[in-house]
């Protein structure tokens, strides 16, 4: 994602505040977009212990603190996020695979 208007290049906060809105923006998109996999996903698996998997999850978390690093991110925060969304997401898993079964 390019800036339209680099950090160094805000002269205001208007200007700041505009940056953020845009790439708040574009981060919802790609969060919809990323739980439309996460549903898909539940609609594969049929255990609804298959929505926690600390290997994958591990193996996730690594990812994102290399590229955090990568990019001068702080990796704890990075990791936060990462964590906090991934309990949710196995939290949506778990209520559809459960619902489905129930179901079946």
């Amino acid at each position: 994602m390019t800036a339209i208007n680099p950090p160094a290049a805000c002269e205001t906060k208007d200007d700041v505040r505009a940056e953020i809105d845009r790439i708040d923006k574009a981060l919802i998109e790609l969060f919809a977009e990323r739980h439309s996999y996460v549903t898909r996903m539940a609609e594969i698996k049929t255990d609804p212990h298959e929505a926690n998997d600390p290997v994958r999850i591990e193996a996730v978390i690594a990812r994102v603190r290399d590229r955090a690093a990568g990019l001068n991110l702080d990796e704890d925060q990075a990791e936060l996020i990462w964590r906090t969304l991934i309990g949710w997401n196995i939290n949506y898993e778990k209520g559809i695979i459960i619902a489905r079964t129930r179901k079946g």
